[in-house]
């Protein structure tokens, strides 16, 4: 997409990039894991010390839902069961409550606003969970399937994320099979599909999403990356009362290599993260065939009250290979990333909060040779 003068203008008046500042002193503590592992950690801007190491056989726990003040969900990628443990965060214990059957293959847990409700993503049988955990519950009120048709080079529907946006009653799934997003109304628990979005070009492969601006009681745009087509697409939200919730209006698709990089052969974009000042994107490329894969920043110009334009900035390497899913820090200051495979299975990348610059130079990492080399795919600051 050609950028308007207008946008140029807007990024020639954005701060110049600077080295990334220094981390704060107070410790934050973050929750990760692996197969059959969940662990805790204090990270205090330099280094990791892992605090508890809670083994968990036959579970792969790929993806976390921290409930405050001490309940944790997690999904058994590998089976057909969900998990609630019980988070002594201080006292450094994780232990099980218990665990309930659901869909196969569940690869994301989103817990709705009112935190009574949380959505499964199940990639592998193509069904959305919808949970019950009021009171700090685990009860399974319905499976919904999600339609096709499958989209090229895929066999089926694969959800791969849910995201409850800021009103509080709409999820946005993202379907990687069916190259589609759908809207799922929970008005009066209902939880009904009201509208299926068509994620052009056929093959791109939704993967995770983002609503903007973060901590608007209503969003203006939804950014979803695609693993498959390794594309941002930027999509113009319109909350509407004529049955399908909310419409969607696609402003822009950027390369997640940058608009003048090829993309690697086979490579799939991982995660996606906005800032909490909303001023920057950031996500992860994976099979790259480098020694690592990268993260990459993007910056976010606000041309006008309803209209934004993504503007690639640069990538910094992620410590290893199969960086499959990063967070970021609570005061927007560090990006905490796992990576599958490679030399760290844990990397603290230090973000300047003026420009949102990344700091190529690590301020904390985990070696993949700890987790026996099976690498960690979820990391998370809790407090």
């Amino acid at each position: 997409m050609r950028f308007s003068s207008t946008v140029s203008a807007a990024l020639a008046a954005s701060p110049a990039f600077a080295a990334p500042t220094a981390e704060a002193a107070s410790p934050a503590r973050v929750v990760y894991a692996n197969s059959g592992h969940i662990y805790l950690a204090s990270y205090d801007g330099s280094r990791f010390t892992t605090t508890a190491n809670s083994s968990f056989p036959n579970t792969d726990p790929s993806w976390l839902a921290f409930v405050e003040p001490n309940l944790l969900y997690a999904v058994n990628d590998i089976a057909s069961n969900t998990f609630l443990y019980n988070v002594d965060i201080n006292g450094n214990t994780i232990k099980q409550v218990t665990n309930k059957q659901g869909s196969g293959g569940v690869v994301h847990l989103e817990v709705n606003k009112a935190k009574t409700r949380m959505l499964g993503a199940g990639y592998g049988s193509g069904k959305i969970d919808v949970w019950n955990i009021e009171n700090g519950g685990l009860k399974l009120i319905k499976s919904i399937q999600s339609p096709g048709p499958a989209s090229p080079n895929q066999d089926g529907p694969h959800p791969h994320q849910s995201v409850n946006d800021p009103t509080g009653r709409y999820f946005f799934v993202n379907d990687l099979g069916t190259d589609s997003i759908l809207v799922i109304d929970s008005q009066n628990d209902a939880f009904n599909i009201v509208n299926r979005v068509s994620v052009v070009p056929a093959g791109t492969g939704p993967r995770h999403g983002v609503f903007y601006p973060f901590g608007a009681a209503q969003p203006s745009h939804y950014f979803v990356l695609c693993e498959l087509g390794n594309v941002v697409i930027s999509y113009r939200l319109n909350y509407t009362d004529n049955g399908k919730g909310v419409e969607f209006t696609t402003t822009q698709v950027l390369n997640s290599f940058g608009p003048n990089n090829q993309v690697p052969a086979g490579a799939g974009a991982g995660e996606l993260v906005l800032s909490p000042d909303n001023k920057d994107l950031y996500l992860s490329n994976r099979l790259t065939g480098q020694a690592t894969d990268n993260i990459a920043h993007i910056k976010i110009i606000q041309i006008d009250s309803n209209s934004v334009a993504l503007l690639w900035i640069n990538s910094v390497s992620s410590g290893g290979t199969g960086p499959r899913m990063f967070s970021i820090s609570n005061d927007g200051n560090t990006l905490f990333v796992t990576n599958q495979n490679g030399a760290l299975g844990v990397a603290a990348i230090s973000r300047n909060a003026t420009d949102g610059s990344l700091d190529p130079n690590f301020h904390g990492t985990i070696s993949n040779n700890a987790f026996g080399g099976d690498g960690p795919q979820y990391i998370k600051q809790l407090q």
